[in-house]
């Protein structure tokens, strides 16, 4: 034991010099080791270039810098107070801030991206109003890709390059929008077309950027308990995936179609079958000017009243009627032109990506609904939104008909304070900030119905509100109570016709009521009894907010 006690505290010349050299190696091995990783990352990078395009390191800078993004946007949110004095003035400033981030990251990400952000942007009766003006930029500012891609869609879905499959393509996109572009073409038999190619790399990208966008808001529903838009993200992922099916809009734009027959002043598009493909769809080239478009209408000579007329019955037979609706009817997919024989406006359908099936368990008590509301009939109201699945039927009716149903003003008064004018509407917009409870109860189906009201509704209020809208859908849906019926019988039509003259009595009644209440307040201002914001109240809490951007 003293031997091994000796030697081992005995210096060891040659373990010393081993140990240095085992230390220098390892000090000489590490950039070697570093040189090894770089080298490897460097190698994973040149390989998804050449074999995806870049596929997988696009996606993880788009969730870094989506991350970053979601990171700066809760830090802002939760160093706000509620108890502060400046609340008001400040979360303004962060929806603000937040919003232009946002803006920023869908762009630079594109793609989904963008598609989503203009979903958002098109809820603008839930969304505070700084994110749904910025986000509707999004409908103009989408970046058109570069000849290569566009030859690529080609080269896979046709094998052939445009020019080899057109008799005349131009490069120079007309339109870019959140999933494709849109080209102007020629046909060997000389007629102009439409061509919508996808961009490259949209269906590589989509599961992981789908995926991204999921994550980020799980984790900020997570963190902010008050946050629940994420069941909207979700009903919109089965549709955006039917969306990139080129050859599924062609059969949406023929079946609208097909639905729009009866109307001799709507047209869609005719697909060109034989020049479509998952990816690249060809369509009739069809002139005319945005809806949204006033100096192109008045150069036109088109009458706003006709037109609005027209787009709400147009859509008002989808509803009700044919139960086949577009989702997305923005001013970008509307078009308007001059009928040569007419004279009058005639209404072109674009972009059919996007539609929703409301069957008929849903479309009847729908109508049902809508004439009861009318009629101010709460029972047959109650009754027939309880068949859709919804408790709340004076909150539903305020959603579909985007104005107050109830207005309850208390006692006639003699004077208003401008106190008076703010409070009827606070009420008012606090009545309207409580639908998303409402919203949350509707079948899915009824989503996007509710954004196809409300998309018509901005177009309408850009219009100046020239028609009634709520009367004209009103009127078509008590019309579709009756056709929608197997058996027409002389005595059910006698029926319905005493029905229908009673309901024109109370749509001129309610009118009337409402009316005369806006004159009330008028002569209020005139005798010097209330101020000068009373000319206006009545305007300002039957109009939900609207936002300008989505009229773009």
């Amino acid at each position: 034991r003293v031997r091994r006690l000796l030697s081992l505290g005995s210096w060891n010349p040659v373990r010393e010099l081993s140990g240095k050299s085992g230390a220098q190696a390892r000090k000489n091995g590490l950039p070697l080791v570093r040189l090894g990783l770089l080298a490897a990352g460097g190698g994973v990078i040149v390989y998804d270039g050449i074999v995806n395009d870049f596929t997988y390191c696009g996606a993880s800078v788009r969730f870094v810098r989506s991350l970053k993004t979601a990171g700066l946007i809760a830090v802002d949110y939760l160093q706000l107070k509620e108890d502060d004095e400046e609340y008001a003035t400040k979360i303004k400033a962060i929806h603000q801030k937040s919003a232009d981030r946002l803006l920023e990251t869908c762009l630079l990400n594109g793609g989904l991206y963008i598609k989503v952000g203009q979903g958002f942007a098109a809820i603008n009766h839930i969304l505070p109003v700084e994110y749904t003006t910025t986000l509707s930029k999004l409908q103009d500012r989408c970046l058109p890709t570069s000849k290569a891609d566009v030859q690529k869609v080609f080269r896979n879905d046709f094998g052939k390059l445009p020019e080899e499959i057109y008799n005349e393509f131009d490069y120079k996109p007309v339109a870019a929008a959140s999933l494709a572009q849109v080209f102007k073409g020629k046909l060997s038999s000389g007629e102009q077309v439409a061509i919508k190619v996808q961009y490259n790399d949209l269906q590589k990208r989509f599961i992981s950027d789908l995926g991204t966008i999921i994550f980020l808001q799980d984790i900020v529903e997570f963190f902010f308990k008050d946050y629940n838009f994420g069941w909207i993200l979700n009903d919109l992922r089965k549709n955006l995936v039917l969306e990139m099916n080129f050859l599924q809009e062609g059969q949406n734009a023929e079946r609208c179609a097909i639905d729009m027959r009866k109307f001799d002043y709507v047209h869609v598009p005719k697909v060109h079958w034989s020049y479509t493909k998952t990816r690249v769809l060809t369509l009739e080239w069809i002139d005319g000017c945005k809806i949204s478009d006033l100096e192109s209408i008045a150069a036109q000579k088109l009458s706003l009243k006709d037109i609005d007329v027209k787009l709400f019955d147009t859509f008002a037979e989808q509803i009700f009627h044919t139960g086949f609706v577009h989702a997305d009817p923005h001013p970008g997919n509307i078009f308007v032109r001059r009928n040569s024989r007419s004279g009058r406006a005639d209404i072109i359908l674009l972009d059919h990506g996007l539609y929703e099936e409301l069957p008929e368990n849903v479309r009847g008590p729908l109508c049902e609904f809508w004439e009861a509301t009318v009629l101010r009939n709460e029972a047959k109201m109650q009754s027939s939104a309880e068949k859709i699945g919804i408790t709340d039927y004076m909150r539903f009716a305020e959603v579909l008909f985007q104005q107050p149903i109830r207005i309850r003003g208390g006692r006639i008064r003699g004077k208003l304070s401008q106190e008076d004018i703010d409070h009827m509407q606070e009420m008012a917009r606090k009545n309207f900030e409580q639908i998303m409870g409402t919203l949350k109860e509707m079948p899915r189906s009824m989503l996007f119905v509710v954004r196809n009201l409300n998309t018509v509704r901005g177009i309408s209020h850009q219009h100046g509100d020239v028609v009634n809208r709520p009367q004209v859908m009103a009127r078509y849906a008590q019309k579709c109570v009756y056709m929608d019926h197997s058996r027409r019988s002389p005595l059910q039509y006698i029926r319905w016709l005493s029905r229908r003259i009673y309901f024109e009595y109370c749509l001129f009644l309610s009118a009337f009521k409402l009316r005369l209440l806006d004159w009330y307040f008028n002569i209020l201002y005139l005798v010097g009894r209330a101020p000068a914001s009373a000319r206006t109240v009545m305007r300002d809490m039957l109009t939900l907010p609207t936002d300008p951007a989505i009229l773009r």
